[in-house]
């Protein structure tokens, strides 16, 4: 629309429409470079799963002011794989700092060759289930485990809510 506007009006005003179009462009190229970097988080590809978990763990202490209990016992697992577990364990995890009122939250990933089970639990102040929700985590977290042909429990309560996962090998 600015260059189509820049175009009947011709001259300087094409120019400016030009010049503004390629700034706007280049943020756009920006931002979606970003975007992509984020789809696919560089420490799981330089450092591995277990470094990568840690990170958020170490985020939420540092940032939320959350005590983290982390028990990570994984070894390599594949690339999508690993994409779903380092997305689930960091949306819970926002979850909590954003929504739960918690003080404490226990993260454990382990696997056994046949599955990879990850528990995001806190002592927050839990959440109506059957009420419908204005964000979509929840909703991104079920279709995510989904997807890799997982199952997604969540229980909550008064004392806090737990989210498990369970993923086939």
């Amino acid at each position: 629309m600015l260059l189509n506007s820049g175009l009947r009006a011709g001259g300087a005003a094409l120019e400016q429409a030009a010049r503004t179009a390629t700034e706007q462009l280049s943020t756009e190229i920006a931002n979606l470079r970003a975007l992509i970097t984020e789809l696919r988080p560089a420490a799981l590809d330089e450092l591995g799963l277990v470094a990568a978990v840690e990170g958020l763990a170490r985020r939420a202490r540092e940032v939320e002011g959350l005590e983290v209990a982390l028990d990570v016992g994984i070894g390599d697992v594949e690339r999508e794989l690993a994409t779903a577990v380092y997305r689930l364990v960091q949306e819970a995890l926002t979850n909590v700092a954003k929504h739960a009122c918690a003080g404490r939250v226990e993260v454990a990933v382990a696997g056994d060759g046949n599955e990879v089970r990850v528990r995001i639990a806190d002592d927050g102040r839990g959440f109506d289930a059957e009420q419908p929700t204005e964000g979509f985590g929840l909703e991104g977290m079920r279709e995510r485990v989904a997807l890799m042909g997982g199952r997604l429990d969540v229980a909550t309560s008064d004392r806090g809510t737990v989210v498990e996962a369970r993923f086939p090998v």
